[in-house]
């Protein structure tokens, strides 16, 4: 690793034509650290299209506001709010078919779009087994997400700067050198410069409670993992 790192300091030194523009001009070691954390979510949210496909419009909408007391009841049952239960979508429109015989008309669909927000995960299990068997339910799909998460990103930030400093004391003193001052800092990549040094970066250095797809998984709380991610350019002072 330090053999790595001070290729990339010789590099840096030698300020290649076209690349002077991307480095510092200044002797630097550059490092990049993640602080992680798996965490429990404490918020979920849910989001689902309620469908009909029936061709009379009344009979459609019939069935739609069926569905659409069910799931309000279901929701209530399990102490979601009514606020937390938005309709942000109500349509009737032509339904995309890949085949459709020679003179048969489109065949239309009535469309509910809900969003929930689940503030209390102790219901998660029962609500979404529930909406999992429910008729003329479409696109389920739900994520996780903690109230404080701005808090413990903050935190993780503060340990990825930490983690930053002591690998790049580490470099310097492997290379016989003093540590100077943090000349710059980037949450996430500086990718100019790490395209300019050769130096990859992870991909998976940020986080987060992504939307979950698998319908076998959406009945279940699972840890989510917060990331932090920083790049920091130091001075190398002295021998």
């Amino acid at each position: 690793m330090l053999k790595r790192f001070a290729a990339a300091l010789l590099l840096a030194a030698a300020a290649l034509p076209g690349m002077a523009a991307d480095l510092p001009n200044h002797p630097f070691i550059h490092v990049s650290a993640t602080a992680d954390q798996y965490i429990m979510p404490d918020v979920g949210e849910i989001d689902i299209d309620i469908v009909s496909l029936e061709p009379d419009a009344d009979a459609a909408w019939k069935l739609v506001n069926e569905r659409l007391e069910a799931s309000r009841a279901l929701f209530a049952e399990n102490g979601i709010a009514p606020e937390d239960v938005l309709v942000q979508d109500i349509a009737r429109r032509p339904r995309k078919v890949e085949v459709l015989a020679e003179g048969q008309p489109l065949p239309m669909e009535t469309r509910v779009t809900l969003h929930v927000t689940v503030r209390n995960l102790d219901g998660w299990t029962p609500i979404m087994r529930a909406l999992l068997v429910m008729k003329d339910l479409e696109s389920l799909a739900v994520s996780f997400n903690r109230s404080d998460r701005e808090k413990v990103e903050a935190d993780l930030l503060q340990q990825a700067i930490g983690m930053a400093r002591l690998k790049a004391k580490d470099i310097a003193g492997g290379i016989g050198a003093r540590l100077g001052a943090a000349t710059g800092v980037s949450i996430g990549p500086l990718k100019n410069l790490s395209n300019a040094m050769g130096m990859s970066s992870d991909s998976n250095a940020r986080g987060g409670g992504g939307r979950r797809g698998a319908r076998t998984e959406m009945a279940l709380v699972q840890a989510m993992r917060l990331a932090q991610s920083v790049d920091v350019i130091y001075r190398i002072g002295g021998k």
